[in-house]
């Protein structure tokens, strides 16, 4: 089974237009991911100026799940509760929500503005693929990609944002890349596609390098000279091929290596 995946970096609090539909439609991706904190317009002060816009925003990411026929990775949304507020990243099927995931490793300044951590790692099955989540600052948890591992995740979606770097060099650039993300790709067994977000978020600008990892390398990445710009990202990934990566990685473990069945985290 091959599957097409579509990784929108896009201005934070842009809306998905009708020509950026027409550009998916075309490529027909079984799965869209969209960027963290994708709803934040420039505008916002706070989290519960988006938080308002939450249902409004639900329902038209079941929208364009429907009307694209695919599914989609809702980047996330900042959602009221009681004390504070859940980073959810949630799923469409076709237009139906099929699951959602709390981020559990928020850092420095969501964590100021109420964000609170999600308690647990969650893999979907959805359309037919083991689909892990795991929320930016989520992957520079090592035991993030171990848990997707052993819950046995094939394809992972990270949606992103990165903060702009003044003095950032491509040498350390790849070196991210390389390290938090085609190291968690090696570590889960798994695909991980890393959809980030441009613009600015509170004032705040930002950097996108969007990229598709395997464990065996780099698949597609956005050069250093195009982060800023609005660009999707399609690719076509082999899931039988993945599987057999892991059936023959699994087999060469040590019997002592390997996690007991059912365990959490």
């Amino acid at each position: 089974m091959v599957i097409t995946i579509a990784a929108l970096q896009i201005p934070l609090g842009s809306p998905i237009t009708l020509e950026d539909q027409l550009h998916l439609f075309r490529r027909r991706p079984d799965f869209v991911c969209l960027p963290e904190y994708f709803s934040v317009r420039p505008g916002d002060h706070s989290h519960l100026d988006g938080a308002v816009r939450v249902e409004r925003l639900h329902h038209e990411l079941a929208k364009l799940s429907r009307d694209l026929g695919c599914v989609v990775i809702g980047g996330t949304l900042a959602e009221l509760v009681d004390n504070g507020y859940e980073n959810l990243s949630t799923i469409y099927d076709r237009g139906e929500r099929v699951g959602a995931y709390q981020k559990v490793n928020p850092l420095g300044r969501e964590e100021e503005r109420g964000i609170l951590p999600g308690r647990e790692y969650r893999v979907f099955d959805v359309a037919g693929v083991r689909v892990g989540i795991l929320i930016c600052a989520d992957v520079l948890n090592p035991d993030s990609f171990t848990a997707m591992h052993r819950e046995g995740a094939e394809v992972i979606f990270a949606p992103t944002i990165s903060p702009f770097l003044v003095n950032d060099t491509i040498t350390e650039k790849d070196r991210r890349d390389i390290e938090i993300f085609m190291a968690g790709a090696q570590k889960a067994q798994a695909y991980v596609v890393k959809t980030c977000g441009i613009g600015t978020i509170f004032g705040h600008k930002l950097q996108g390098r969007s990229g598709v990892f395997a464990p065996w390398g780099i698949l597609a990445r956005v050069p250093p000279d195009d982060e800023q710009r609005k660009l999707i990202i399609t690719h076509n990934l082999n899931i039988d091929e993945i599987r057999e990566f892991k059936q023959q990685m699994d087999s060469m473990a040590p019997a002592n290596h390997l996690a007991p069945a059912g365990k959490s985290l």
